[in-house]
């Protein structure tokens, strides 16, 4: 366990002492024969001729030919890489190599020539996807022993770096650690630059093209999983074709492909990998696929077959099932079996196997959601989404799973008749969609979004959504959404009042049936007031020609961000003279700030947008409008969304945001304010620097709470004195109270010296305890005792001793609700909150995401070098990003960044390692 801490946070473990059982100093070197036999195979593999390689390499191992140690270790070498890259069979890889693993810890294989190669394919078999036998520890400590035999001169050096490379990305990868796979995805692309091995460039490639998708270049990972599929083809690589065309028909299924298109693809993948697919690991994505399209047709008896035989390989393998689960829960929703949804919530709710566990728990939160919709019991569903995108973001950010959550939420909002909230979640799903496309899930926000807007009362525009939704689902022939969809769409009707509504409400319900779906009880228009069908001649239009110069003005060629804002208030102002134009942005929450035009009259009209970037914005105007107005600010808005992430893309993107404080503002040592959120709560801090009260920071872990505290400790009258920082969640229970009030000499086994505890350690300074949330039930008397008569007892003591300490909690849990669950003390927690304070994530203030990423860049140069600048792609790419590390996440960006090769002059988007 300690080797997996050591590897998440991205060390090496401590080497265990390798068990030499008889060093044998006449270590016998490969015979000139020998090395000319293996040779020949090594040719075999790196064509990926897996079938000649096996049966050569079986011939030599059988024939006697080989006749020292280091001979036949590297032909058991040959064949495991054979079975494991070439076939897939990990088991029978691990069973080949296993032997001379124990003659490589005996010291009975030449070092720099053999026993490399044993523990660099040792760490491939410990990554690989098998629960059996998948230990990162382990990969770890033979990728550390390869590392320390490897020489520059080995004549396969390049090669045996990228293998060791990938072995560490697939552990990245299996234990669902996000910031661990950006780091070792760019030490792979570092290595592959020199591999010359054509099956070896491949299989590194496929890695790169799935970095590309975790990242959000959808169109990239597609691009490069048809060109691997391709390449693998002309090779002759059976499994890696068949994996790149099971993963691209994914791809293009969330492109909205046609199902077809994909059970195509799959068809080539099973045929590509000789029948053998379904007995490996690959088979779960093309499983994935394949029930994918197969729901899309409505085809659900065959999309259960193949569920069930996926389901069987993830149980075969020991792996995590929340591969299969999203499509595994459609399939149940659609046709009607809540009660399975949610024994299929129960099985990933309890996972207690060593792969992803806490990401498939995760996935076990997000189906016991849907269980709760299906059940109807959307606002307790609503809450399960919230709840689950936030344990995400714990977990680092799990691009596919917080997609899903977010678009979900929306939907389920909508249906509680949680309005606002609904609105709120809508923001934060298209931000996320922004950063992470994908034209199916676009479909289903966009029916979401018309629940919502029927909810509202505007049924027009509910419809547009609706019709949008339709669309997409119609383009994807998506049967089942479709149907649903148009049931939506019948019951917006009718309560608009629309003729023939009734009919249309019965046909889609007749369709359900057909297709063999049960209503899900999603959507219900009781509530809505019918109204009457507007006429079409009660207002006057401007109509379409309107529009030709707006667009002629805003679709400019290289314009920058700003320009691009400013002319489309200008436009908006020629359309709509006298209506008082202005454009705002909006952050996750929905709190606006002005960008530009007036403000004098209200807006009557909103229309929100995004810039593909992750800002989201809002243009309105005042007064009454023509009867096709909002429709034309619509069009306008959009297109200016694509003009502001074209000039993104094009490097024309004038992101800023200012590193200098207004005038006047309190200086705070080392904090940095850009936005108006943190430059109030600098005010806020400043204003606390001659009290002495308890302060209780709370926020998001890396969002900055300890800089807080350092900087609450400088303003004081207390900053000569001692700061003192205790982590609650970095002790033993039983050696808590010792740690805090410190103990005599004696006073229980094992204490042969008097400590002092750390609150007399901070005697008249300030002590910072952090994470206070993880403080034990049993401790929590004895500081609040501490608190309110600044006395603590250490053990051992008789009487009490008095303190002089300012004391600082922070935690990112929920104190409210661990009073509530009787796992913190009531009187403790209001004993706390005498001045709370809030530090916002990151992503709520995107204001200063480049301020503090240029910081950093200045901080973490090598001294005597000039910092590079951040290029306008790198700016847009930071602000896009969600953040779900906050400022930590960023500051290792930066650092990661600035870590590989020697330092550009300019940091472009292309050396950011950014991933989730």
């Amino acid at each position: 366990m300690e080797a997996l801490r050591q590897l998440a946070e991205g060390g090496q473990p401590s080497l265990p002492p390798v068990p030499r059982l008889v060093p044998n100093p006449y270590r016998q070197e490969l015979s000139r024969e020998e090395r000319t036999r293996l040779a020949s195979c090594l040719t075999l593999l790196q064509r990926a001729d897996w079938r000649a390689a096996e049966n050569t390499l079986l011939e030599l191992l059988t024939s006697g030919e080989l006749r020292s140690a280091g001979s036949r270790a590297l032909a058991s070498v040959g064949l495991a890489y054979a079975y494991r890259w070439g076939y897939e069979d990990v088991r029978r890889a691990f069973a080949v190599l296993m032997p001379h693993l124990a003659e490589a810890d005996a010291g009975l294989l030449p070092a720099e020539s053999v026993e490399v190669h044993v523990h660099s394919m040792a760490a491939n078999l410990y990554a690989s996807p098998d629960g059996r036998i998948f230990d990162a520890g382990k990969m770890n400590v033979h990728v550390a022993r390869a590392e320390a035999l490897l020489r520059p001169a080995h004549v396969l050096y390049a090669e045996v770096r990228c293998q060791l490379r990938l072995a560490e990305v697939a552990a990245a990868f299996y234990l669902g650690a996000p910031e661990l796979l950006a780091r070792q995805y760019g030490r792979l692309e570092e290595a592959l630059a020199e591999v010359t091995d054509p099956s070896l460039r491949l299989m590194a490639t496929h890695g790169l093209a799935h970095e590309a998708a975790i990242r959000g270049e959808v169109s990239l990972a597609t691009r490069r999983f048809r060109e691997l599929s391709q390449a693998a083809a002309r090779l002759g690589y059976g499994l890696l074709e068949a994996r790149s065309l099971a993963f691209l028909a994914q791809h293009r299924l969330d492109e909205a492909c046609e199902p077809d298109e994909a059970l195509a693809q799959v068809r080539r993948a099973r045929t590509a990998f000789d029948g053998r697919l379904g007995r490996c690991f690959s088979f779960i994505f093309a499983a994935r696929a394949e029930v994918d399209a197969l729901l899309r047709l409505g085809r659900f008896p065959e999309a259960e077959a193949v569920l069930e035989q996926g389901n069987a390989v993830v149980e075969e393998l020991s792996w995590t099932p929340h591969y299969l689960v999203v499509q595994h829960a459609r399939f149940l929703y659609l046709t009607g079996r809540y009660a399975d949804i949610r024994q299929l919530a129960h099985q990933l709710s309890s996972y207690t196997g060593p792969i992803q566990q806490a990401l498939t728990r995760a996935y076990g939160c997000w189906v016991e959601a849907l269980a709760d919709w299906a059940d109807g019991h959307a606002q307790r569903a609503a809450e399960g989404f919230a709840a689950t995108h936030a344990r995400v973001l714990e977990l680092g950010g799990w691009p596919y799973l917080r997609r899903d959550c977010a678009v979900c939420e929306v939907g389920a909002r909508a249906a509680a008749g949680q309005l606002p909230e609904s609105r709120t979640a809508l923001r934060r799903a298209r931000a996320i969609l922004e950063q992470f496309p994908s034209t199916w899930s676009t479909a289903l926000l966009h029916r979401y979004e018309g629940w919502l807007l029927a909810r509202e009362g505007n049924l027009r525009e509910a419809r547009e959504k609706l019709e949008a939704s339709l669309a997409t689902f119609n383009l994807a022939a998506d049967l089942p959404e479709a149907a649903l969809t148009r049931r939506t769409l019948a019951a917006v009707a009718r309560a608009a009042g629309e003729p023939g509504a009734e009919v249309w409400q019965q046909q889609s319900e007749e369709e359900l049936r057909r297709y063999g779906i049960t209503p899900p009880p999603d959507f219900h228009t009781d509530s809505l007031a019918v109204q009457e069908a507007p006429s079409p001649d009660a207002a006057p239009r401007l109509g379409a020609e309107a529009l030709a110069v707006p667009f002629e003005r805003l679709s400019v060629r290289g314009m920058g961000a700003s320009l691009i804002q400013r002319e489309l208030v200008a436009v908006l102002e020629g359309l709509f003279p006298g209506r008082g134009p202005r454009l705002e942005e909006l952050d996750s929450q929905g709190r606006a700030t002005p960008l530009l035009g007036a403000a004098s009259d209200p807006a009557s009209e909103w229309v929100e947008f995004g810039d593909g970037c992750g800002r989201r914005l809002r243009v309105g105007v005042a007064g009454p409008l023509p009867a096709d107005g909002r429709a034309l600010i619509c069009a306008l808005a959009r297109l200016a969304g694509f003009a502001l992430e074209v000039a993104a893309l094009r490097g024309f993107a004038q992101t800023e945001a200012p590193l200098r404080e207004p005038e006047g503002a309190p200086e705070v040592p080392g904090f940095i304010a850009a936005s108006a959120v943190m430059r109030k709560l600098k005010t806020e801090l400043a204003g606390l620097s001659g009290s002495r009260a308890t302060v209780i920071v709370t926020g998001e872990s890396g969002s900055g709470k300890e800089v807080v505290a350092r900087a609450l400790h400088r303003l004081s009258a207390r900053a000569d004195r001692p700061y003192v920082a205790f982590n609650c969640a970095a002790v033993p229970r039983e050696l808590f109270e010792g740690q805090l009030f410190g103990y005599r000499r004696g006073a229980y086994t094992g204490a042969a010296t008097d400590h002092p505890g750390v609150i007399r350690a901070a005697h008249g300074g300030t002590l910072f305890l952090d994470e206070i949330g993880e403080l034990p039930l049993e401790v929590q008397p004895k500081l609040l005792r501490f608190l309110e008569n600044g006395e603590i007892f250490p053990l051992g003591e008789t009487r009490p001793a008095q303190v002089d300490v300012r004391v600082i909690a922070a935690t990112h849990r929920d104190l409210g609700q661990l009073v509530r669950e009787g796992r913190f003390r009531e009187d403790l927690y209001y004993r706390l909150q005498v001045v709370p304070v809030r530090v916002p994530p990151l992503r709520e203030r995107r204001e200063d995401i480049i301020a503090l990423a240029r910081h950093f860049v200045g901080q973490l140069t090598p001294e005597g070098q000039e910092p590079p600048q951040l290029g306008p792609d790198a700016l847009a790419a930071l602000v896009a990003h969600p953040w779900p590390g906050n400022v930590r996440e960023l500051r290792n960006v930066i650092e990661r960044s600035l870590a590989f090769g020697s330092l550009p002059a300019v940091l472009g988007a292309d050396r950011l390692r950014i991933t989730g």
